[in-house]
């Protein structure tokens, strides 16, 4: 079963193999470093089908751990599906990013998510707040993408069974 935030041998695994140390990354505040993270931010940015079927497999990996509140990949055209059909029931999705930190060869990438969904009339966007943490190989590519965020109030209470139990659980905390 699929989980966001257990460690997981395949968690534990992708640490290994993607450990920053084995990799040639470029150096803090070099211009290298600013065009592997622009090309990750001009992929989110432009959350289109036009854009994510020309571009993700530029910015991705072949090879990959990746993994969000909803599924884990390891392959970076499951990837580009995956987000292709997460765009069907929207009218539009936007990506702002509000702050990338680095550690080491870790990346952290705080994140507001806007939604339009086609259920809800046309410029009605709903937002969710996110971090992920991203490593990258030595082509600046990402290998390593965990996603860290909270999808109940965006996309379960769209559930009608779901969105009671969750009315019912927040009114019972």
């Amino acid at each position: 079963m699929h989980t966001q935030t257990i460690p997981d041998d395949t968690y534990m695994t992708a640490l290994a193999w993607t450990d920053p140390a084995a990799y040639d990354i470029p150096e803090p505040g070099s211009d290298e470093e600013a065009a592997m993270l622009g090309a990750v931010e001009a992929l989110f940015t432009n959350y289109t089908e036009e854009n994510l079927s020309k571009h993700l497999t530029e910015v991705y990996a072949e090879a990959v751990y990746f993994r969000d509140a909803f599924k884990q990949f390891d392959h970076a055209e499951e990837i580009r599906e995956y987000m292709l059909a997460g765009l069907e029931p929207l009218h539009g999705a936007e990506f702002i990013f509000n702050r990338v930190l680095r550690d080491g060869g870790d990346f952290y990438i705080d994140w507001t998510m806007r939604l339009d969904f086609r259920k809800t009339p046309p410029g009605t966007w709903e937002e969710s707040i996110g971090m992920t943490r991203m490593r990258f190989n030595n082509e600046g590519k990402i290998i390593f993408h965990q996603d860290y965020w909270d999808p109940t109030d965006i996309v379960y209470r769209r559930i009608p069974l779901v969105r009671g139990l969750i009315a019912y659980v927040k009114k019972k905390l």
